[in-house]
């Protein structure tokens, strides 16, 4: 059986419910980014938007790392998801009382960022604790395939629903799709944190544990390291594609879908591959095909920016997710597979802060300097220089490793 993680009743009921909650979470992206684009025609607020949903894990994932190794995680799940949820319904509520404007909106994508970094720390976490640890490469594939269906099908749907039946129409359906999780929740079994019986250090004593234990080992730091620079610009440009699909290309809300769906096609494809793939060992440090990855997916932002036409625009974007995805579900196996039971919650939330947090600080830069330098210019020199930095950090870490291997 090449999916032993569907075993797991637990498991198999959390994936079942998340495809209805994160079609939902990709749709309320869709949105958000299109009611920013048609208030202001700014391809910076655009970006601030998408930093307002994504900047709050830099902040705040560290602090919940560390209270997902404290607490039980069904009900912070339910606490989190459940203020996500309230939060779309109030924009749905200020839409239709005429009372929805861009300031408006950057508070409603302020709550649903950072209630959404906590759901997002619970999920890292929560995971590892319904399958067995050597079936975990193979569930976090699975999570990743339910992850990247919705953002191929969610977007799209997104997308038809503003442009045949408008904004509030899309906002309803939203809600709608957020609810079934809630109810799954009640009944998932998660198992406890097996270093839960040791006595507890202070809370900012275990943050700084936490820290400094990703810190000092050398395939976590570099595993942090690639996925900031790969999310700052593989996952920064996918943030600005309402300015892509509309600005650029006069392709309107359905050619929003289309692009970001294009972006979920290719991701899928990246998960069901890692997801029925034989198991791998990661042990050994940064697996080849995440090294590749994360090369060509800088390439695909450069190309990106040097497309002259919608097709090969379209190519760009699902490499661009093919990549983020392969690198993304990569990394976080290899620091699954690393780090203590006792650390997970602490260690994946830092991981976040990286592969989430900085996909919005990318999508800050991107959307300030393509309004102030050009869409073009931007994304091909971003992918260029991403290029540089990677090939830079690569050559450090090889070089120790030889050392360290040699001196011992």
């Amino acid at each position: 059986m090449h999916l032993p993680a569907l075993r797991s009743r637990s498991f198999r009921l959390y994936e079942g419910a998340s495809l209805f909650s994160l079609n939902g979470l990709w749709i309320t992206r869709i949105i958000i980014g299109w009611v920013a684009w048609q208030l202001t025609g700014s391809a910076s607020w655009v970006g601030i938007l998408s930093f307002f949903l994504f900047a709050p894990t830099i902040a705040t994932s560290p602090f919940f790392g560390v209270l997902m190794d404290r607490v039980k995680l069904r009900p912070a799940a339910m606490i989190s998801h459940g203020i996500v949820t309230m939060a779309t319904f109030s924009m749905f509520l200020l839409h239709s009382t005429g009372y929805l404007t861009i300031y408006s909106l950057c508070v409603v994508a302020l709550v649903i960022g950072i209630a959404s970094s906590a759901e997002r720390s619970v999920r890292m976490t929560i995971v590892a604790r319904m399958v067995e640890l050597p079936i975990l490469p193979n569930a976090v594939a699975i999570h990743a395939s339910n992850f990247n269906m919705a953002r191929l099908v969610g977007p799209a749907i997104g997308g038809i629903l503003i442009e045949r039946f408008g904004t509030g129409m899309a906002m309803q359906v939203n809600v709608l799709l957020l609810l079934p999780f809630l109810v799954a929740l009640i009944f998932l079994k998660v198992r406890e944190n097996t270093g839960g019986n040791v006595k507890r250090a202070p809370f900012l004593a275990d943050f700084t544990s936490g820290a400094k234990y990703t810190a000092f080992h050398p395939v976590i730091r570099e595993a942090m390291i690639l996925t900031s620079i790969s999310s700052l610009n593989v996952r920064g440009v996918m943030e600005i594609l309402p300015a892509l699909a509309d600005g650029l290309f006069q392709r309107g809300a359905e050619g929003l879908g289309q692009m970001v769906a294009a972006g979920g096609a290719g991701a899928l494809v990246a998960a069901l591959i890692v997801a029925l793939h034989p198991a791998r060992k990661f042990e050994s440090g940064i697996p080849l095909i995440a090294v590749i990855a994360i090369f060509l997916g800088l390439f695909s932002v450069a190309g990106l920016g040097m497309a002259s036409n919608w097709t090969s625009a379209m190519v760009f974007v699902t490499i661009a997710g093919f990549c983020g995805t392969m690198i993304g579900i990569n990394m976080q196996s290899t620091i699954q597979l690393t780090v203590e039971d006792a650390y997970r919650g602490r260690v994946m939330s830092l991981w976040m802060v990286t592969g989430i947090g900085m996909s919005a600080i990318g999508a800050l830069v991107l959307g300030f300097f393509a309004d102030t330098f050009g869409m073009t210019e931007t994304l091909t020199a971003g992918g260029l220089a991403g290029i540089v930095l990677v090939s830079t950090v690569r050559f450090i870490h090889l070089r120790a490793a030889r050392a360290q291997k040699t001196a011992g």
